[in-house]
């Protein structure tokens, strides 16, 4: 199986070690968020915090379609990530498909 595009940034932003996990350790965090990305698993209050963290950082959601968040940075139970690198976020943005999708929270507010 090929691997796509967006997942292929994802591990590149691991290895330089400009992700964050979880909605505590996002929170915590003074700015310099430039994307979330969501498992489709995730329950409606993690979809809310996720909404209310998008707003604070002006960040933009992608809800991960087929793959599970933390089987992409290997740590269990986790929902949500935020990518801290700015050109290796909009590269996410830019290369999303079929596994990937943009989250409008205007749209489901």
């Amino acid at each position: 199986m090929e691997k796509s595009k967006p997942l292929s940034y994802i591990g590149f932003a691991l290895r330089a070690r400009k992700v964050r996990t979880g909605t505590n350790a996002i929170a915590t965090l003074k700015g310099n968020v430039h994307l979330l990305i969501i498992c489709h698993t995730a329950s409606k209050n993690a979809f809310d915090e996720a909404v209310k963290l998008s707003k604070k950082f002006n960040a933009p959601i992608v809800i991960s379609k087929t793959y599970l968040v933390q089987d992409l940075v290997k740590k269990e139970n986790c929902k949500l990530l935020a990518i801290q690198d700015e050109s290796l976020g909009n590269a996410v943005l830019q290369n999303l498909d079929s596994h990937f999708q943009k989250y409008s929270w205007r749209d489901n507010a």
